[in-house]
C-alpha cells in the first residue's frame, strides 16, 4: 500500500464515525446504517475496515465488562471460587 494522504484519512475517519454514530443512535441495527457502512467501505482501505469493527467490537465489549453487562469465564471461575 502507498502513503495515504492527510485528506484521504480524514475522508475514511469522518465516514467511520458517521457510521458508529448512526449504530450508537439505532441501537447497534446495522440494517438502519447500511448508507453509512457503504461510505466507510469506500472511502477506507479494507484492512482500516476490518481493524475499525475490530476496534469497535472491542470497544463495547469493554464497556459493557466494567458496567457489569457481561462476564468472562475467568470472572464467573472468580466468582465461585469466592462463594465457596
Amino acid at each position: 500500500m502507498s502513503v495515504i494522504d492527510k485528506n484521504y484519512r480524514e475522508k475514511c475517519w469522518l465516514n467511520r464515525d458517521n457510521y458508529w454514530k448512526c449504530l450508537d443512535l439505532n441501537n447497534e441495527e446495522k440494517e438502519k446504517c447500511l448508507q453509512y457502512r457503504k461510505l466507510f467501505e469506500t472511502s477506507c482501505p479494507e484492512t482500516w475496515v476490518v481493524h475499525f469493527d475490530q476496534k469497535r467490537d472491542y470497544d463495547i465489549f469493554k464497556r459493557q465488562l466494567a458496567t457489569g453487562q457481561v462476564e468472562t469465564e475467568k470472572l464467573k471461575t472468580i466468582k465461585q471460587d469466592k462463594t465457596t
